[in-house]
């Protein structure tokens, strides 16, 4: 080979090698740029600090994807991608306090077409609650009524209102709704003592239905009235029910019936809300059971001793806590004593009034608050099984 020959050799060898490697440079994929992600607390929430964190970039154009694992210090952290374009979904778990009682939540973020570039990006990321068990909840109980202009007393105008509080579609079908037995107004030491496992109740009413009748949307909700009319052609300081989605059939000597409103199901006796709040409520999901055998599997005989020495024995039902999906304890500062739910139902409780008979309390409810607020802008509730810090008491009914 003579020198020319070798030399054109050499010299052809030098160009693929240097557009080789221009080629290389100029793939994008070889681009990497720096990525600043700040995460954004969810509406109304300050998370304290995260417990878990995975944060996924699947480049649009490729489907390639890179998930990332940390567990950050503060609402920041930082990773290197290739340039292209991203959906980012971030999943993980976060704690927040409430009364100073920490609690988790699980927690979600998403971004669409998030376009990297350059040396360095960027990225704020807004971040949701959500609860994959979430369900329905009591979101307002209405327990104090009305008075007429004249003060007098009015029976009939109580509501309570259920709120899907989920992300899907739910059915009120077979949802029961009880009243306690026991107050909280009084301490007595029942026997056989069953609330570790059971609520006890005399009053349980149930939504009607074959299993789909009663579909409400996510973040809507369900109300129960006493009588559903409109009480404001009775007394001007009541409110119009006669939109309710059901209505509880009462002693008949108070009982109005409005045809277009299904009534529930009384599965005892009917449900007397107590109007100065002494009494709790539970709600419950009665899918598949047989009412009939219900009674007779739960049927709960009990004594306590009053402070004279008198022994009394009484007879209710009791509901397993296992059933249960939600429950409120009411009672009033001066009179309270104790709950009427194991804790793990709920370890608090709501009012309105501050003394027995408070005159003051009329026309006001206890509402859920408000924890955040989900991607699609629904309003999640408060649930921490503590009434005392999830409710806020002695309000503007939301009914009018």
């Amino acid at each position: 080979m003579n020198t020319r020959n070798t030399f054109f050799y050499f010299y052809l060898l030098i160009t693929l090698t240097i557009l080789h490697s221009c080629k290389k440079d100029d793939d994008p994929s070889t681009k990497k740029t720096g990525v600043e992600v700040g995460l954004i607390n969810p509406p109304n929430l300050e998370i304290s600090k995260f417990t878990s964190l995975n944060i996924s970039f699947q480049e649009i154009n490729s489907g390639t994807s890179q998930t990332i694992s940390q567990v950050p210090e503060t609402n920041s952290l930082s990773t290197t991608l290739p340039e292209g374009a991203y959906n980012v979904s971030l999943e993980g778990e976060a704690e927040y306090s409430i009364g100073g009682v920490v609690n988790t939540i699980k927690i979600r973020g998403y971004k669409e077409n998030f376009v990297v570039s350059g040396s360095s990006v960027n990225l704020s990321l807004p971040l949701f609650v959500y609860n994959e068990n979430a369900g329905f909840v009591f979101q307002e109980i209405y327990f104090t009524g009305s008075v007429t202009p004249e003060g007098k007393q009015y029976s009939g105008d109580k509501y309570i209102i259920l709120k899907n509080n989920s992300n899907e579609v739910l059915y009120a079908d077979s949802l029961v709704i009880a009243q306690s037995s026991f107050l909280t107004t009084s301490s007595h030491q029942y026997t056989p003592d069953l609330m570790s496992e059971a609520f006890t109740s005399g009053e349980i009413i149930m939504i009607p239905g074959s299993g789909k009748d009663h579909p409400v949307q996510p973040g809507a909700t369900y109300v129960i009235a006493e009588n559903a009319i409109n009480h404001k052609e009775y007394n001007v300081n009541s409110i119009d029910l006669s939109h309710a989605d059901l209505e509880i059939p009462l002693l008949a000597s108070i009982n109005v019936d409005n045809p277009q409103v299904p009534d529930a199901i009384n599965i005892t006796r009917y449900i007397a809300i107590h109007n100065r709040g002494f009494r709790s409520f539970v709600l419950a999901k009665f899918n598949g059971i047989n009412i009939d055998n219900f009674k007779t599997a739960n049927y709960y005989t009990y004594s306590y001793t009053l402070t004279s020495g008198t022994t009394l024995n009484l007879n209710a039902y009791k509901i397993p806590n296992t059933l249960i999906a939600d429950a409120v304890n009411l009672s009033v500062a001066s009179e309270f004593q104790m709950i009427v739910t194991d804790p793990s139902l709920d370890m608090g409780w709501t009012y309105c009034g501050t003394v027995d008979a408070d005159p003051n309390r009329y026309g006001k409810s206890v509402q859920r608050k408000v924890l955040s607020t989900s991607e699609d802008g629904q309003q999640i509730l408060q649930d921490t099984n503590n009434s005392t810090v999830d409710f806020n008491a002695e309000q503007v009914p939301s009914l009018q």
